[in-house]
């Protein structure tokens, strides 16, 4: 054995590891981890590094074996960290973590090929559970790598001579595998169990269920994913885009709340039914027609909140619908997630089951002079509801109130009243939660929206809202229906029609979270195109991949079930004559066409297998040679046996001498893998050519 062949060995004997196998091992981990790092404590970079340098230490004998304590105080220190950083054992993330961390902790003990089997399928286990903190394309991407690294790990284990091999094995592999995995994802049912882990309290979007002067313009800092929409059919105008999440109707003078159907049911002495129904349709507005029909591919959120175009009105699925037109799942999302929603692109029409009164609740003590302004505005108007709306948007329009997303600080206790005679300066929670308030005082129903407004058109039609979205404004009970009224358009009519980052006072506060936001260079053509690019491939991954659900595979069936029936009618058109004779004929055809491309693989997989082993291709030759007479004698060899025939078998002669002679360079011979590739092919093309040059003669013994 030469010096390189034996440095290329990494079993040092037929059961113990190598120091090489245990590297392949420890970079599989690294490859792992670095899968979930993005997602998991930075810590566990530091384990995977502790347990390495204890492998290497205990390899040059400077330290025992790890014993059973010191293991079982590795798995301890693991599952205190852990609940230390996550503050309890129960969530996913902790669940993760602990399988990483035991999957690191395994190399302690790995001393055998056996061992060394072990620690290959934890990583394949390990690198599935990848896909629970996200499915995009470059995790798709990282994960087919590590498999392809693990996959080279268990072909060394298996005793692969040479990395080539190991490595061509692999891809062989691989290759054998894609056509069963892409007929599992097509054909195998969704396992909902798995994916309903508990989840961590993460939420796709920065909205909460109180809002005060100071939340949105926080959201304004991030360009973070809120969901993404196409819309079939009609798509509505930039001053049509807004997107409804939930109400605010409760107001302590500083901050609004939302308040859930269960607490206003307790309160108000309602039943709850009254306020939340659960099924397909919303259940209060009867006779009213969709006019936008979008298809909402959702961000994982442990809230259940969903957008909509105005009013919710109907879904493709079960849905929990609240009377005061918010549209909630009935369950977190614990993965992006495909939704196809009805809606009306207005403000509710229906009332709802409570009283208007409830609309029109202030603190008593709070905000007099916002109090008496409205007073004021509502005698100059006459008791006229629309005039009074009007002078209120007019007064907004007026200087010095101004729209910027760095405003002064409000800390007093009649914020309104501040905000309103001394900053005028603020964003839209400031002029929604004002315009609420003067309504209010008059005695008009009016609530807070939190929500989006606009997005971001891409090329191909679809949407994408950001946290830089975020919006508020105001509904007001009016002649009979909840009238949508955004007081922004006051005074920063350029937010409605352009967006967030379009506010000439907003550029510092803009994307300030986001330094490295490839937003920031849109203005730069060739970087904005490769975003736009990009985003465009991860939309369509999402929604074709990601989104492939129950329905879509019963779709896919369907079409496909659909199409053999069209084959087989078109089948039998073909045929002359109708009837039993046709049906029998066209099966007939049919299982002919099945029984050749069934043929046509057992010679593939023969050819595959002859090519990968000599000693069945010669086995093969002498049997055929028997069946014509000439069998081998007692005793012979495959050489022999072929050289004694050469004498005799004329045009055949040199072939079978030449046959002799390559099996026996590649039964015995050292040969490098290229001259063995060589020769394996020239001993099939002799074969070949003595079957065919025999078949001719048509020679019997």
């Amino acid at each position: 054995m030469s010096p390189g062949e034996a440095r290329s060995a990494v079993l040092a004997d037929g059961r113990a590891l190598s120091a090489a196998m245990l590297r392949r091992l420890f970079v599989g981990q690294c490859l792992v981890l670095a899968l979930h790092l993005p997602f998991m404590p930075a810590w566990m970079v530091g384990l995977a590094a502790l347990v390495a340098g204890y492998r290497y230490l205990q390899l040059r004998r400077r330290l025992p074996r790890a014993g059973v304590v010191l293991r079982l105080a590795g798995v301890a220190a693991l599952t205190g960290g852990l609940w230390l950083h996550y503050g309890t054992l129960g969530r996913m993330e902790s669940m993760i973590g602990l399988l990483l961390g035991v999957y690191l902790l395994k190399l302690l003990e790995t001393h055998t090929r056996r061992d060394a089997r072990v620690v290959v399928l934890i990583g394949m286990v390990a690198t599935t559970v990848a896909f629970l903190h996200d499915q995009g394309i470059p995790m798709a991407a990282g994960a087919l790598m590590v498999v392809a690294w693990l996959m080279h790990s268990l072909v060394w284990l298996a005793g692969a001579a040479t990395a080539r091999q190991a490595w061509r094995e692999s891809a062989w592999l691989l290759g054998l595998s894609a056509p069963l995995m892409v007929m599992l994802f097509l054909a195998f049912p969704r396992l909902g169990p798995l994916w309903n882990l508990p989840q961590a309290e993460r939420a796709a979007t920065g909205l909460t269920d109180e809002i005060a002067p100071g939340d949105i313009a926080e959201l304004s800092r991030s360009d973070r994913r809120a969901f993404r929409a196409r819309f079939e059919g009609d798509e509505p105008a930039p001053g049509e885009r807004y997107w409804r999440v939930y109400t605010l109707s409760e107001f302590d003078g500083e901050r609004w709340r939302r308040v859930s159907p269960e607490r206003l049911a307790t309160g108000e002495g309602r039943d709850l039914r009254e306020l939340v129904a659960e099924g397909a349709r919303v259940p209060w507005s009867s006779g009213a027609e969709p006019r936008f029909m979008a298809e909402l591919l959702l961000e994982p959120d442990s809230r259940p909140w969903r957008p909509s175009l105005g009013a919710p009105l109907e879904s493709d699925e079960r849905l929990r619908w609240l009377a005061d037109g918010t549209v909630e799942g009935l369950a977190p999302l614990a993965s992006r997630s495909l939704l196809r929603l009805a809606s009306s692109g207005l403000a509710p029409s229906w009332p709802g089951p409570l009283e208007t009164r409830w609309y029109t609740r202030l603190p008593g003590d709070a905000n007099p002079r916002s109090r008496a302004l409205a007073e004021r505005l509502w005698r100059q108007a006459q008791g006229e509801p629309r005039a009074f709306l009007a002078a209120v948007m007019a007064r907004f329009g007026e200087a010095p109130f101004r729209y910027t997303l760095a405003p002064p600080r409000l800390a007093s206790h009649d914020r309104v009243d501040e905000f309103l005679f001394e900053s005028r300066a603020g964003y839209c929670t400031h002029y929604a939660s004002a315009m609420a308030v003067l309504a209010r005082s008059v005695g008009l129903p009016a609530r807070i929206v939190a929500g989006f407004l606009g997005g971001e058109r891409h090329p191909d039609g679809h949407y994408t809202v950001r946290d830089y979205d975020a919006h508020a404004w105001v509904e007001v009970w009016l002649e009979g229906a909840w009238q949508r009224l955004d007081p922004t358009a006051a005074i920063a009519p350029e937010r409605i029609e352009q967006g967030a980052e379009a506010v000439e006072d907003g550029g510092e506060a803009f994307l300030a979270d986001s330094p490295f936001s490839p937003l920031r260079m849109r203005e730069l053509g060739w970087i904005n195109r490769l975003r736009l690019d990009w985003e465009r491939l991860e939309y369509r991954w999402q929604r074709g991949v990601i989104g492939y659900r129950d329905e879509a595979r019963s779709a896919l069936l369907a079409r496909v079930v659909e199409r053999l029936h069209a084959f087989w009618g078109a089948l039998l058109d073909l045929l002359p004559g109708r009837g039993p004779v046709a049906w029998w004929v066209g099966l007939a055809l049919v299982l002919a066409a099945l029984g050749g491309l069934a043929g046509g693989l057992h010679l593939a997989w023969r050819r595959y297998r002859e090519g990968r082993d000599e000693a069945l291709r010669i086995r093969r030759l002498q049997a055929w040679l028997s069946r014509r007479g000439m069998p081998p004698r007692e005793g012979e060899s495959p050489a022999g046996h072929l050289r004694r025939l050469a004498d005799s078998a004329g045009a055949a002669g040199p072939a079978l001498r030449d046959c002799a002679h390559q099996f026996e360079r590649l039964r015995y011979a050292p040969l490098g893998a290229a001259e063995r590739r060589a020769r394996c092919q020239a001993l099939g093309r002799r074969v070949a050519e003595v079957r065919r040059r025999l078949a001719g003669q048509g020679a019997t013994g």
